[in-house]
Parts: structure tokens; C-alpha cells; sequence
């Protein structure tokens, strides 16, 4: 790590042919107090926003000056429209620091090389180190802290309106984590269509909450600022200025830019009398046109030249492209310099520039379609031929061939939009990528070479986990391509719907017709490849002994064949949906997907982690288990969002499992802010369904047990899910309907989907409160195919232990032998998997069940215990409540359903108490009270408290004498 000399702001920020700065006085004020609270530590950032021309870079590099000059560090990038490239404005600051962190033994060291093997391969055909968006954020972000702790910090990003998805994330994540960082972040954009961003916005919107995060709107100048603008330019004061600035105001409606180009004509009309006749221009070209005026033909022809080519230029390029001889060129230069349409750079190694975007713009406005066509072929020609260093070449080849296909340079456009794809995909810009790959299909004029760039759009958009565009790109291959392109994308419409856990019909009508479509050939990997591929879609169908049966062949040709990758891949379509009768040979299947994928360096391996860390905790394989969970933890800070998500929700399983439901509360809600990566299917259901278990185990349900009637529906509703709540909040007769609703309904899909075990549990679990041993009976058998497993809803979305705890619990409930034998299995299950809580959740159901024997009494006893030694510390008030239910002085009582609390008030109830009566003598809110009436009249199908007290005499629920 060498010393760093912080780098001056750009020179054209203090040129001496600026125009005064005015106004914005409080602005000014509000950044110089952001700069002193970053000096402090208390890092900032101030995202500046207004119409094109409100003085927005202005403003910026009026502040940036003077605290340069105070002694502050600036970095600046800008993005630039049509060219940019996809880091960008972050491109240029991060090649500003690398160089200061190469070498030695820097704790950086892996965040340099990283960025070096992205940034500096980006334009060749190197390959970048395999990683994802969010270890490229992380490392920028490192690079940016450690230059900030040696030198505090201003980084300028200008122009954010037209940053790509990949920087307005890094954005994000940068302003995120310099919350305690001497950094200030000064973002310039425009707010106002047609340069609005929307994900820009939607990115700010999520950042205004921080206490650091500021946002400045430029208002138009005042008449007062005019008069003052006036007053630097020309000497004018008095009522002549305000008379001028009045006019100018009128005009211009204060923006800044066109007070610039059309004060000098009202100052000068009124000085000859003829403001009256004054009018504003309908355009920036119309306001710029005597200025164009003063320029020859061959001059503006030149500035032409100059617009098409950027906001930037250089001037050995223009002095290439230019029709003219060079020293007309280079007149016409300065003739623009002169009239104020062009910048003169201050240093050698500065660019030529239009003084603003709205001046280059209104240059590009006036030249003809045909001459603007051209243009764009003469620059692009020109810079492939003598410019092959030239920054950016390939996105601007790509942008101007683009413009110019209609002039027969279509193949070139392609191959330059198609190499800013790969450039975009090294830089982990997947969104970008993907957007340039199907803008090269669109012009590519052979249909083979279309198709394939829509399959890698498509690839692209899989990586960005946009799988229904992923689909519908596939589709519209399928559609329109010949035989194998189409069986590629049946197997890229089969990865992007399995993923999010859809339904396989249409991959299967897919899969199966283009496998029909080519030949039968067990020595052809795309053959071997969609056998694996229709093999998983056809199980989540339900045709799981087809999908075994033909994945096993797909896994068996591609040993014959020796082909590692596609064996891996076979491997891993083997693997979901997780089907219990194969979970010995899906465990041995997940390690040797571990092993083989480990060497390939792709997302293979981690997506192999995924798996298996699930198929380890159905066996009850704590230690493969851990291995995974540990592996996948570290591989996702390589890979990033996608996968955080999958890593949250491991990292859910575990901690729930181990009844530390607290931190499984935490990361419920990490998990719903991972899901933003899912940008078209939704995974909030499966969310909602792991926040219910954490509730339901921690007894924070009550504070819903209001807005549930027991009148739901189960076709509006996840039938399961309703079911599963009424029977937590111990509504009898709405489970019981519900119960028979899920019964009368069950087809073969539901069995394959993924959520079968917990919609199989929440029946069984229904049925044993219930008591109907007829029930319970009829779903033993789906039960006992998960014997001496684990069950698992989805992934780690729903995760209840051993299934021989329910069939030990059915066998209880149907006194029939041997349940006392399942219940020990699943403890041992249960001690196996590290599970605290299926432990106290087993234990309790033993002593449950001994309860009843006599003989047995003092080791329920015991079991209990146990069992409440682990639930109170964790808060397992499931579990407490039900061992409460059986071992409370209550016990026996026929409750109708009612907790312990419900049993006290129904008391209160028969005493003729009123609710507030009832709250005072149990010491809680007279609204807790009439919720548990209206529970009680609920559970026991009363319509009134007096009902209720008849209820609770009959049945023996008064207290006795002495009690």
C-alpha cells in the first residue's frame, strides 16, 4: 500500500470562463455542514435533484472546490448516457484507489486482486474471478472505506439518472454501510421524464430513512438571483437589472442553464429599447440558434461531428473522423469555443465538452436522419479501424453500428452489442448483459445466431433470478428454432421454473416435445441433459415414480459418457423435489454432487451446498448438515443475493430448530428482505408460512385471534395454513370443517408438491386435537412413508421434526402398541439433528402418552421435566402449554378446547363476572378479556354468557370448595 496524494477535482470545475455562481446559498450551507458531520465519522449522503439545466454539477463542483481547498479528498465519476459502462459512475473513482492498495501484505489484498481480476479483464477476453454482485460490492466498498480512513472523503457520482441496475445497487449497498465512515456521497439526478430512473428512485426511497441520507431539490432562480447573475455578468444594477431579470425570469421560468444563454439578449434588447417584443423559444435549439448562426458551415458541420460522438471528445478522434481538412477542424473548434458551444479543456490530458447535455443535445436536434446515420457509421468505422485503445470502445462501436444497421452495418452491431453483453457479465451486471444480448438478437439477421443470444438474454436473466422473463424468452426460442436450440430452451424454461418451485406441466409439454424432435441419442449430452431435466419437472408433477425412474437413467448415461459437469447436473435434477422413499439415495446423491461440483468453479457447487444442507436434515445428519450450512455461508458472500436468500433461510432452519426462536425471528425478517431479489415470483407465501411457525412456537398468536371469525374459506385461503391456525387457537368446529375440506380434496399433485409435509402435518396435528382417531388413522399411512426422517416444507420453510413423533402420537391417540417405540426413535432423531426443540417437542409427547399408564406415571413425570427444562428457557410456550394441558390441576377436565387461561375465565364467567371484573381478578386489559369470551363462546358454540356459565356447570369446570 503505497501513500495516497488525493486527486484534484476536475479542472473544469474552476475554469476562468465560468459563469458567476449565485444563489443557492442555503444548498452550499447544507453540504459544507454534511462535509463536517463525515469529518466527524457520521458519514453522509446528499442526492441532488432537479430539471435539466437547475445547476445541479454546478453547484457540486462549486462545493468541491472549496473543500478541496480546505483540504478534502474528491473522487468523481459521472455515467454517461448511450456509452457508459455498467460500474459506472463508480468506474472511475475505483481505478483512482486500486493502484493505492496494491501490494504488500494490505488486509485488502483480496478486494484489490478481486477488482483487479473484474475491472482490469473487462474488456478483454480474460475471465473475471467467479463472483457475485454482492462480493463485488463488498470489495468496492472496502477499497472506498480503507481511502476514507486515510483521507476523509467526498465521492461525487454524477448524472445517477442514467446509472445501470448493477451501480444503483452498489449505491445501495455504499451508502448502507458509510453510515460510520468519513465519506460523503454527493449524487446528482434528474428527476423528471424522460430521464427519470425508476429503479434510481425506488433505490433512494429505500435509503431515505437513514439518518445520514439528505435530499436537495434545486429550485429555479428567483428574480432576486437573476438580478444578482445580471450583476456579475454585465455591471447592470438598479432598476435596469431588475427590470432584465424580470424579463430573463419570465423567459426562462429561472432555469439556470437558459438564464445562461439568454441573458445577453434581454440586456441588450432593453438597452435598445425592444424588450417588449422579446419572446421565449420554443426550443433549446431555437434558444441556441444564433449562436449556430455565427458559425460557418463547415464549422457546424465539425460541431456536428463532435455531438454525435458524445458529451466528451477527444480531439484526436474528432481530427480522424472530421470530412473536412484538419485545420478547418480544428478552427471550427474553437469558433464553438468561442461562442460558448464548447468547453477548452484546462489540462492536456481533459477532453473537449459541451458546457451541458441540453447544448449537445440541441447540436444532435438539428442534424437530418439520413446525415445522423452517417455520422454514427463514419465514428464507428473510424474508431474500429485507428482507435483500438480508445476508453469504452466496444459499448460505443456497439452503440453507434447500432444506430447505423440501417446502413448495412447490422453483423457489426451485433458483435459489438454481444461482446458489451459479455463485458456487462463480467462486471456482474446480469441486468445490463441481459438487455444487450436480446438487443443483439433483435437485429441479428440470421435466425440461428438470434436464438442463441436469446437463450443467453435469457441465461442472464436467470442469474439476475428474473425467471418468468427467463420462461418467456425461452418460449419464444421454442417457438420460432429448430431442433436442438429449442431443446436447449425446454431445459432453460425447466431451470427457470424449478427454481422458484413452480409446477413442471409446461416444462413437461415442453421437454417432452423437444426431446421428440431430435434424435434418440444416449451418446449426445443435450439428449442425456433434457432426460435430467424432464426427469425433475415431472416430479413436481406428481409422476414421481416416472421422474425416479428416468432421472436414474439420465444419471446412469452421463457415467457412461464421463462427462463431469453433466453428471453433476444430472446429479443435482435428481435431487427436488424431496421425495421420502428416496432420501437414503438422495443423501448419498447430494455428497457426490458436493464433491464432483466443488472443482468446477461455478454456481453449481453452491446450489449443490443448498441441497445438500435439506437433504441432510430430513436424514437427521447434523454434521453433513453443518458442513453445508458452512460452505453455503461462504460461498454466497462470493456469489451474493440470490443465494442470501437460500442461506437465510438455512440459517432460519437451523436456529428454529434449535429453539432460539428469538434469532429465527430475525432472520424471518432478513428473509423478507432477501426476497427482493425474486424480481417476478413471488416467494412471500413461503415467508409467511416460516413467520407462522416462529409465532406459533413462541405463543404469539393471540394478537391475531380477533381478526379470525372461524367463517374463512379454504378456496380463498392456503387451506393448510387456515387449518393450521385454527387449530393453534383451539377453534374446534372451524378446523374440523376445514379438516374435511382438505380431506375431500387431496389429489396426487398435492403429495408432490413441495409443501406437502406441512400440509400433511397440519392434518395429522389437527386430527390428534381433535381426538378423532378416524382420521387419524387414515392419514397414518402418508405419514409412515417419512419414517425415521425429518419433515421439511420447501426449504427450511417449515421444518417439524420426526415424523415418527406424529406416528407415535396417532398410535397414542388409536391405543394401538408400539407408540411408545416411535416416540423414542424420534427422540433419537431429534438428538441426532441437534434439535432442542423437536427434543422438548418429542419428550413432551412421551409423557403425554405415559401420563396414562400408571405404572408409567413417574416417568411422564420425568419426561415433563425434561421437557419444560428445555422449553422455558427458550421460551417454547407451545411446548409448555402443551404439557400444561395434561399435567395443570385441570387435567382430565373436559375443556372443550379451552387453554388454561380460557378454563379460568369461563370460571369467572359461571360467577357472573363482567369483563371488566374478569380483567381485574386476572390482572389483564378488559380487551384481553373480552377476546377470550369471544374465544370461549367460539370453542364451545355459545351465542351468550349465559350459555357459556351453563356450559361450565354442566361439564364440571366450576371450582370446587377449597380450590
Amino acid at each position: 500500500m503505497r501513500e495516497w496524494s488525493a486527486p484534484s477535482p476536475p479542472p473544469r470545475w474552476s475554469t476562468s470562463d465560468q459563469p458567476p455562481f449565485v444563489a443557492r446559498r442555503e444548498e452550499f450551507a447544507a453540504l459544507e455542514t454534511a462535509w463536517a458531520d463525515a469529518v466527524a465519522g457520521a458519514g453522509r449522503a446528499v442526492f441532488i435533484s432537479g430539471e435539466p439545466g437547475a445547476g445541479k454539477s454546478r453547484l457540486v463542483g462549486e462545493v468541491c472546490t472549496h473543500l478541496h481547498a480546505d483540504g478534502a479528498a474528491v473522487l468523481f465519476g459521472s455515467c454517461i448516457q448511450e456509452l457508459g459502462a455498467p460500474l459506472d459512475p463508480f468506474d472511475e473513482p475505483i481505478r483512482e484507489l486500486l493502484p493505492v492498495f496494491r501490494g504488500g501484505d494490505s488486509p485488502l489484498a483480496d478486494s484489490v486482486t478481486l477488482l483487479d481480476g473484474v475491472i482490469g479483464r473487462s474488456t478483454d477476453g480474460g475471465t473475471a474471478p467467479l463472483i457475485g454482485q454482492d462480493r463485488l460490492y463488498d470489495a468496492v466498498i472496502d477499497v472506498v472505506q480503507a481511502a476514507a480512513e486515510m483521507h476523509p472523503l467526498v465521492l461525487v457520482l454524477d448524472d445517477l439518472h442514467w446509472a445501470d441496475p448493477t451501480a444503483i445497487g452498489l449505491l445501495t449497498r455504499l451508502v448502507e454501510r458509510s453510515a460510520a465512515a468519513p465519506i460523503l456521497i454527493l449524487g446528482t439526478l434528474r428527476d423528471v421524464p424522460p430521464d427519470r430512473s425508476d429503479p434510481l428512485t425506488d433505490a433512494l426511497a429505500r435509503l431515505r430513512h437513514l439518518d445520514g441520507v439528505a435530499r436537495l431539490e434545486l429550485e429555479p432562480f428567483t428574480t432576486d438571483e437573476i438580478v444578482d447573475y445580471v450583476g456579475r455578468r454585465n455591471g447592470l444594477s438598479g432598476p435596469h437589472a431588475r427590470a432584465s431579470a424580470e424579463v430573463i425570469r419570465q423567459l426562462t421560468g429561472g432555469n439556470a442553464f437558459l438564464v445562461r444563454e439568454t441573458w445577453r439578449r434581454v440586456v441588450e434588447a432593453e438597452h435598445q429599447g425592444g424588450m417588449r417584443v422579446i419572446t421565449m423559444p420554443d426550443t433549446t435549439r431555437e434558444i441556441l440558434r444564433p449562436r449556430f448562426a455565427t458559425l460557418e458551415p463547415r464549422h457546424l458541420a465539425v460541431l456536428e461531428v463532435a455531438a454525435v460522438l458524445g458529451l466528451e471528445f477527444d480531439l484526436a478522434e474528432i481530427l480522424a473522423i472530421s470530412e473536412v481538412p484538419e485545420e478547418v477542424t480544428l478552427a471550427a473548434i474553437d469558433a464553438a469555443a468561442m461562442v460558448g458551444l464548447l468547453e477548452v479543456p484546462r489540462a492536456p490530458e481533459e477532453p473537449h465538452r459541451f458546457p451541458h447535455t441540453i447544448a449537445r443535445q440541441a447540436v444532435v436536434d438539428q442534424v437530418s436522419g439520413a446525415r445522423l446515420l452517417g455520422l454514427h457509421a463514419r465514428i464507428a468505422q473510424t474508431l474500429e479501424a485507428d482507435f483500438p485503445t480508445a476508453q469504452l470502445l466496444v459499448q460505443r462501436l456497439a452503440h453507434h453500428f447500432a444506430a447505423a444497421r440501417a446502413l448495412g452495418f447490422g453483423d457489426r452491431a451485433v458483435t459489438y452489442l454481444t461482446k458489451s453483453a459479455e463485458i456487462a457479465s463480467r462486471l456482474i451486471a446480469h441486468e445490463d448483459a441481459a438487455r444487450l444480448f436480446e438487443r443483439a438478437a433483435e437485429i441479428a439477421g440470421d435466425p440461428d445466431e438470434r436464438d442463441l443470444l436469446t437463450l443467453r438474454a435469457a441465461r442472464s436473466w436467470v442469474a439476475t433470478a428474473d425467471f418468468a422473463r427467463a420462461r418467456e424468452l425461452c418460449e419464444l426460442v421454442i417457438e420460432r428454432g429448430g431442433a436442438r436450440i429449442s431443446l436447449e430452451a425446454a431445459i432453460g424454461h425447466e431451470d427457470a421454473s424449478w427454481r422458484p418451485g413452480l409446477q413442471g406441466h409446461r416444462s413437461v409439454e415442453l421437454l417432452r416435445s423437444a426431446l421428440e424432435s431430435v434424435p434418440n441419442d444416449e451418446g449426445d449430452p443435450l439428449y442425456v441433459l433434457g432426460l435430467s431435466s424432464l426427469a425433475r419437472a415431472m416430479a413436481f408433477t406428481g409422476s414421481t415414480d416416472d421422474a425416479e425412474r428416468l432421472g436414474d437413467r439420465a444419471i446412469n448415461l452421463a457415467r457412461r459418457l464421463d462427462d463431469q459437469k453433466l453428471l453433476a447436473l444430472t446429479l443435482r435434477t435428481s435431487l427436488a423435489p424431496n421425495r421420502p422413499r428416496a432420501a437414503a439415495d438422495r443423501l448419498a446423491r447430494s455428497a457426490e454432487l458436493v464433491a464432483r461440483a466443488r472443482p468446477l468453479h461455478d454456481d453449481l457447487y453452491i446450489g449443490s451446498l443448498y441441497l445438500r444442507s435439506g437433504a441432510c436434515y430430513v436424514a437427521g445428519d447434523r454434521i453433513g448438515m453443518d458442513e453445508a450450512e458452512r460452505g453455503l455461508i461462504e460461498e454466497s458472500r462470493q456469489l451474493g443475493a440470490y443465494w442470501r436468500y437460500w442461506v437465510e433461510s438455512a440459517r432460519l432452519g437451523r436456529v428454529f430448530i434449535e429453539g432460539r426462536l428469538g434469532d429465527a425471528e430475525v432472520s424471518c425478517r432478513r428473509i423478507r428482505d432477501a426476497e427482493a431479489v425474486f424480481k417476478s415470483d413471488s416467494t412471500s407465501g413461503a415467508n409467511a408460512l416460516q413467520s407462522y411457525m416462529v409465532r406459533r412456537e413462541s405463543g404469539r398468536l393471540d394478537s391475531i385471534r380477533h381478526l379470525v371469525t372461524g367463517e374463512e374459506s379454504p378456496t380463498s385461503r392456503w387451506a393448510p395454513g387456515l387449518l393450521a391456525l385454527y387449530t393453534e387457537l383451539e377453534m374446534a368446529e372451524p378446523a374440523r370443517r376445514v379438516l374435511g375440506w382438505l380431506l375431500d380434496h387431496d389429489d396426487a399433485l398435492a403429495h408432490a408438491s413441495s409443501n406437502w409435509p406441512a400440509r400433511l402435518v397440519f392434518m395429522v396435528e389437527a386430527a390428534l386435537w381433535l381426538r378423532d382417531a378416524d382420521i387419524a388413522t387414515a392419514l397414518r399411512p402418508w405419514m409412515e412413508e417419512y419414517s425415521r426422517l425429518n419433515l421439511m416444507s420447501g426449504y427450511f420453510v417449515a421444518v417439524f421434526g420426526a415424523a415418527d413423533r406424529y406416528l407415535g402420537e396417532i398410535d397414542s391417540l388409536c391405543a394401538t402398541d408400539g407408540a411408545l417405540e416411535l416416540l423414542e426413535a424420534a427422540l433419537v432423531l431429534d438428538e441426532n439433528t441437534g434439535a432442542d426443540l423437536h427434543v422438548a417437542q418429542t419428550l413432551a409427547a412421551m409423557a403425554v402418552h405415559l401420563r396414562g399408564q400408571p405404572s408409567a406415571s413417574r416417568r411422564a413425570e420425568q419426561l415433563a421435566d425434561r421437557a419444560r427444562g428445555l422449553a422455558e428457557p427458550a421460551g417454547m410456550e407451545r411446548v409448555l402449554r402443551s404439557l400444561n394441558r395434561e399435567f395443570s390441576p385441570d387435567a382430565g377436565i373436559p375443556s372443550g378446547g379451552m387453554s388454561p387461561r380460557e378454563l379460568e375465565v369461563i370460571r369467572l364467567i359461571a360467577e357472573g363476572r363482567s369483563n371488566r371484573e374478569i380483567a381485574g381478578h386476572l390482572v389483564i386489559s378488559e380487551h384481553t378479556a373480552a377476546n377470550h369470551v369471544r374465544s370461549i363462546l367460539t370453542k364451545i358454540g355459545a351465542t351468550n354468557r349465559t350459555q357459556a356459565a351453563m356450559y361450565a356447570h354442566d361439564r364440571g369446570l366450576l371450582r370446587q370448595e377449597g380450590q
